[in-house]
């Protein structure tokens, strides 16, 4: 997806640099080595998110919204909230989210989507940890 590479925040927080083909293949492998689902969706049969959900994570055996991208050009379109609240709709309990406590814009995002802000964790680098409650 050419269009996550245009996600400079994004980039940055998971690579700190602009990744090789390498480093995305190990950035998955990893991910999915903990357990973690990645998902590309679609809209009119084009894809325009990418999400990677861990249904138990170690720390509190909850599931946790990993990462989220969308296509720059669906944003602000509905597109994050719609895959939110799917993903939201498969799990019975809670869900879970983190981001880099300086992630306004983020932070903002998730919000919007029914996220609530539950803590802040981390020691040297802050996170901002998110509860979505989850109520059908």
């Amino acid at each position: 997806m050419e269009w996550t590479m245009e996600d400079k925040d994004w980039i940055e927080e998971e690579f700190g640099r602009m990744p090789i083909a390498e480093d995305i293949f190990t950035y998955i492998q990893a991910y999915e080595g903990m357990g973690c689902e990645f998902r590309l969706w679609f809209k009119d049969e084009a894809p325009v998110a990418i999400t990677a959900v861990l249904d138990q994570a170690p720390s509190n055996q909850k599931s946790w919204l990993g990462t989220i991208v969308v296509d720059p050009v669906q944003r602000r379109k509905g597109v994050g909230h719609d895959v939110i609240q799917c993903i939201v709709g498969e799990k019975r309990e809670v869900v879970f989210a983190g981001i880099p406590l300086q992630q306004n814009e983020w932070s903002l995002f998730l919000g919007k989507c029914g996220f609530e802000q539950y803590a802040i964790e981390g020691e040297g680098k802050k996170y901002l940890t998110f509860v979505h409650p989850n109520e059908h």
